[in-house]
């Protein structure tokens, strides 16, 4: 690399640095597209007076992926590693695992094992299964606690969650079974979110329910008098409504980014084997029961409805210890013998080959249940049609690596993945943890009898992140079941519950009574039937959105706001300029274009990098080209031994298979991890230093003499030379240096006053990096750019930055001539001084333009704080009033009541010093504002002769 071509490099890495902050903190550098509900939510839940939020969207809305972002932006934010604790359901684990290691570049650690941290994070999971085993929650040692599908962990580990969260600063909890239609989970729910209001219920004996509608009430009736438009209602929803930290964004909202259902049930004429297969099961389950054998008959009768080949398999584990059962058993055998014909194979092989002669690549997703089923389908596919198909069966995975596991279970399904297979037989191991979204159709072979079982089903394509897909697509959804059989009753009771049409997600329990009552039928239990079944059916979700009215504030919908925001950031420049690439600015896309730039540079002389491909996943592999020397380009994460040592990256968004893969493997057969270069990753960061600190300095008097191929926009001042001047501009100060040592404990105290100071300064600092996040959405850091043309006529501004930091032109380098000395004569003055004006003019511009976002939200801000106070407030009166109701004969009573006196004291001090501080930061912007680095050069263009 030519000293040009250096400096260009290093301040495409400032660029880097600079988008980081614009990004708020990196919340969008996570291995997936963002959409305008997510960024929505993710820059509400980081910019709010307390990151403490309920994600309650709706089934595939990418819950988890807004998630991974506000960890991944908190982590940024931070000087020190962000102590993460994830707990989830035991089954979910796996898809955590997966989620986090191809979304996010970070591994969980199991609770003793040992790890480094990824990209300013450490995270740990907290498995329900240990916590009920006696694992304690070190809640003074975590920063951010992650929570899926609460409502379903068991009783004491959601009681320990609600324990630790008062302690532990920022909490976000996910679920699409929200069950707040139920008091019990509203109350836990809310208390995990609410320390304050659960303090005060429990110091009051009163429902924190009542608490919060009260605080609600309060509010209202102080500040609620004449509500003139939305914004005025959205202000005091947050600062006082009952669910405002509940998120919940269902599709209608956003009509064309999830997919919509098309439903298309076939019920088919039974063949002679199909109801002598169903007759011969149906006599042995009856002759079970006349002699008193146990048997779970609705296990049998699923048997018998998936398959032939299934029934086959389990015949031989049914007991014949009576003539009766050996009849019956006989009865069985006799009937897969006689081979009467399969009406839902044909079916199946009808429709697929209808799917197969459309001209798309349609892929479709069918539904077997169990391995021997989906055996039976793949071999009758195969070799019925002229289609592949891929294959997912039931495993007992040995305990691995979790990068070799995601991988195992990603190369499962590659083939389908990569579209060379355009059919999935899958048994139930898939209907969890994986996401499908690039299919088209599921078709239901095999009909899980549980409606929540078929709501995963459906949600493994009806969710967002479909690769190219276009807006406003349609997924189809096909059982197939003969005509008469349980299968037949059981999908009339399904359809009752929408489950098929509609995407809301209701509570297992009543899921589970539905369920209970279609064995009951099926199994013919004394009471039951179908027509109870379908009574259940329709009962449900009767009372599903009640809850909602407990509020005088609604969950009005966000997505005028969000759409609002995705369409201002798609027109915002990136921190550096660049070549128009079309007639509409996509900021997102040109982030990724800033990035190719800048290895594009490093490719010259210091780096290697090929394309490459892996079961149709496109990806880059990056060593140097040759072997670094000391005061060579060094990259932390490029190991320097060999080439075999090269990274596997991607760039692009657009090159992410979905879902994302955690490895690749070359034609050497070595698996790679396979990076998303972005904010946090390790190589981009190691890239980011590397290329900054090679540029070398330069001053006003620094010129550097190019050649550019014909064509290249550089050469509009040909003949000319160009001074290219930047700074950057930041907002230098931090609200977490302003917390003092007031509120570290002091030793002569007694414990309850040392916990009440560590209380209130763990407070402070929450409060403090709440506040800077917001400081810095409303004054980002911004890089300036100037550039003054000079010849002997005339010296004017000019719009050359984006041409001269882009050497390139139809993939040819411009070439380096030299470097020289810039001699001082007065037009070099004159163009010096012009670009320091501009420069000071586009200061001035983005300090005003800091203000103005300062204004538009700091009243907002101060009224929400203000609320929290008082909430905050009057939970530790309410506590310090039950601490001096104990007998105060006590030492330690009386110590529990200093302790809780000392506590309102101090924590009426850390609110004042918030909004003081809060109240001067226009003042302190306007005043601290300034161009942290700086640089110039010139550049004379010359056009590069042939040859």
């Amino acid at each position: 690399m030519s000293e040009f071509e250096r400096v260009l490099a290093g301040l495409h890495a400032e660029g880097r640095q600079v988008d980081r902050t614009q990004t708020l903190f990196g919340a969008f550098a996570v291995a997936a597209e963002a959409y305008p509900h997510q960024i929505d939510s993710v820059h509400r839940m980081l910019t709010a007076p307390t990151c403490r939020w309920l994600l309650a969207d709706e089934v595939g809305l990418g819950k988890t992926v807004q998630a991974i972002m506000v960890m991944k932006a908190l982590a940024a934010s931070r000087s020190r590693p962000l102590a993460v604790a994830l707990t989830v359901p035991d089954d979910l684990v796996a898809q955590w695992e997966q989620e986090l290691l191809c979304r996010g570049d970070v591994v969980a650690l199991e609770s003793g094992e040992s790890g480094g941290i990824s990209g300013n994070i450490l995270i740990r999971l907290l498995r329900p299964s240990k916590l009920v085993n006696g694992e304690k929650i070190a809640a003074n040692k975590i920063d951010l606690l992650l929570v899926d599908e609460f409502t379903r962990l068991q009783g004491q580990v959601r009681r320990e969650l609600i324990s630790a969260a008062r302690t532990i600063p920022n909490v976000i909890a996910m679920t699409a079974t929200p069950a707040l239609h139920l008091a019990a989970n509203r109350r836990e729910l809310l208390a995990l979110l609410e320390p304050e209001a659960a303090e005060e219920a429990n110091a009051t004996d009163t429902d924190i329910l009542r608490v919060l509608r009260n605080r609600e009430t309060e509010g209202l009736n102080r500040f609620g008098q004449g509500i003139v438009d939305v914004a005025h209602e959205r202000l005091l929803a947050s600062s006082f409504g009952m669910y405002r930290r509940i998120i919940r964004t269902v599709r209608s909202d956003y009509p064309g980014v999830l997919p919509k259902r098309r439903y298309q049930p076939l019920r088919v004429k039974p063949t002679d084997g199909d109801i002598g297969r169903a007759a011969a099961t149906r006599k042995y389950i009856d002759a079970a029961k006349r002699t008193g054998l146990e048997l779970r008959a609705e296990a049998l009768f699923q048997v018998s409805g998936r398959s032939p080949q299934s029934l086959r398999e389990r015949l031989s584990t049914l007991r014949r210890t009576n003539a009766q059962l050996q009849s019956a058993w006989r009865a069985i055998d006799t009937s897969l013998r006689d081979e009467g014909g399969d009406a839902k194979l044909d079916a199946l092989i009808d429709h697929l080959r209808v799917v197969h002669a459309r001209p798309t690549e349609a892929r479709v997703v069918v539904v077997a249940e169990d391995n021997p089923t989906t055996d039976y389908l793949r071999e009758a596919i195969e070799k019925l049609t002229d289609m592949k198909v891929a294959r997912k069966r039931r495993t007992v995975g040995a305990a691995e690596e979790l990068h070799t596991q995601v991988t195992s279970l990603k190369e499962a399904l590659d083939d389908f993945i990569s579209g060379e297979a355009r059919v999935l037989v899958a048994a139930d191991a898939a209907k969890e943890g994986h996401n499908l979204q690039f299919a088209d159709e599921i078709i239901f072979f095999a009909l899980p009898w549980s409606p929540t079982d078929i709501q995963q089903w459906i949600g493994r394509i009806d969710r967002l992140g479909a690769k190219n897909a276009a807006a406003g697509r349609t997924i189809t959804i096909t059982p197939i079941v003969t005509e008469g059989s349980i299968e037949d009753n059981i999908l009339n009771v399904l359809e009752g519950t929408g489950v098929f049409q509609k995407s809301e997600v209701f509570d297992e329990a009543d899921w589970a009574e539905i369920s209970k009552a279609i064995d009951a039928a099926a199994s013919g239990k004394e009471g039951a039937s179908w027509t109870v079944a379908s009574r259940e059916a329709a009962k449900l979700g009767e009372h599903f959105d009640e809850w909602i009215t407990d509020s005088r504030f609604s969950l009005r919908s966000r997505s005028p706001l969000a759409l609002e925001r995705f369409e201002r950031l798609k027109r915002r420049a990136y921190a550096v300029p660049l070549i128009s690439s079309g007639p509409q600015k996509n900021w997102y896309r040109d982030r990724e274009r800033g990035l190719g730039l800048m290895i594009k540079l490093a490719r010259q002389d210091y780096l290697e990098v090929r394309n490459q491909k892996c079961s149709g996943q496109r990806f880059q592999t990056v060593w140097y080209k040759q072997k670094p020397a000391n005061d060579d380009l060094v990259i932390p994460d490029l190991d320097a031994r060999s080439p075999s040592f090269r990274q596997a990256y991607i760039s692009k968004r657009e090159d992410l298979e979905c879902p994302p893969r955690p490895s690749v493997s070359e034609s050497d057969g070595r698996q790679r991890k396979l990076n998303f270069l972005d904010h946090g990753n390790s190589l981009h960061e190691g890239m980011n230093q590397s290329f900054g600190k090679l540029a070398p300095q330069t001053d006003w008097q620094t010129e550097f003499v190019i050649d550019y191929a014909p064509g290249h926009p550089a050469l509009a001042w040909q003949g000319k030379a160009v001074l290219l001047s930047w700074s950057r501009i930041d907002v230098p100060f931090q609200f977490v240096r302003d917390v003092t040592d007031e509120f570290d404990p002091v030793l002569d105290e007694s414990k309850p006053e040392q916990d009440a100071r560590l209380a209130v300064l763990r407070l402070a600092v929450t409060h403090s990096h709440a506040d800077q996040r917001w400081l810095a959405d409303c004054c980002p850091s911004e890089l300036i750019f100037t550039t003054v043309a000079v010849d002997p006529e005339v010296t004017q501004s000019v719009a050359a930055a984006a041409a001269l930091l882009n050497p390139f032109h139809e993939n040819e380098a411009a070439r380096f001539v030299c470097r020289r000395r810039k001699l001082p004569d007065a037009r070099a003055k004159a163009a010096k001084e012009l670009a320091r004006k501009e420069m000071q003019k586009h200061g001035e511009t983005v300090l005003r333009r800091y203000l103005s976002n300062l204004r538009s939200t700091l009243d907002a801000r101060l009224f929400e704080v203000e609320a929290d106070m008082r909430a905050h407030l009057r939970s530790l009166e309410a506590i310090a009033e039950t601490m001096n109701a104990k007998d105060q004969n006590f030492e330690f009573n009386r110590a529990a009541a200093r302790g809780a006196a000392l506590h309102i004291e101090l924590a009426r001090r850390a609110w004042e010093k918030r909004l003081e501080r809060l109240k001067g930061v226009e003042e302190r912007v306007g005043r601290s504002t300034r161009f942290t680095k700086s640089g110039d050069f010139w550049v004379s263009p010359r056009r590069k002769q042939d040859g």
